[in-house]
């Protein structure tokens, strides 16, 4: 119990996690991907309430308790000339990396951005050496659906009523990383 307790003090991430902040070119656009951090959140709730008409999914406590677990987690955001355009989040542990949240702003959407931001945790899901990644996405949302299985995801259960503020429902889906 004392080690787990220390690992949620502790504020470094295993090497397997780290990530130094680096220039993204996606489609001829050079953006900065760096961590999230807590004076993000702001943008990151406007993104959510710009893509999910005016609902945030995440609260602020939702993020900031989110951007502690520095040992089993992982968020990063997109940033252009003129703030955050999007962002992800991921969980990982040996059996699954599991994308906790994703947005890109409306303005920025089909650019290939989230393509991108899906392929940098793939990538981090394997260095940590997850066996598999896993997400929920709403049984509604033929677009994320379409990304997921191009990046070869395969759908799952259906969790009924899943999404709180909306009650619809989401799709596990599921990509082995062997």
């Amino acid at each position: 119990m004392l080690r787990k307790f220390k690992s949620w003090l502790d504020h470094e991430p295993p090497a397997s996690l780290a990530f130094a902040e680096r220039p993204l070119t996606i489609n001829g656009v050079t953006y900065t991907l760096r961590r999230m951090r807590n004076a993000d959140i702001d943008a990151a709730l406007g993104i959510e309430r710009a893509v999910y008409q005016g609902d945030t999914p995440w609260d602020r406590v939702a993020f900031l308790s989110e951007l502690r677990k520095v040992q089993h987690s992982l968020y990063l955001v997109l940033a252009g000339d003129y703030g955050i355009d999007a962002f992800v989040g991921a969980s990982f542990t040996r059996d699954e990396a599991h994308i906790t949240n994703i947005a890109v702003g409306p303005s920025v959407q089909r650019l290939g951005i989230g393509t991108a931001l899906m392929q940098v945790m793939i990538d981090k899901a394997y260095d940590f050496g997850s066996r598999q990644m896993t997400l929920e996405v709403r049984t509604d949302n033929a677009p994320a659906q379409a990304l997921y299985h191009q990046l070869g995801f395969y759908d799952g259960a259906i969790k009924p009523g899943y999404y709180v503020a909306t009650h619809k429902d989401a799709m596990d889906m599921w990509r082995p990383l062997d």
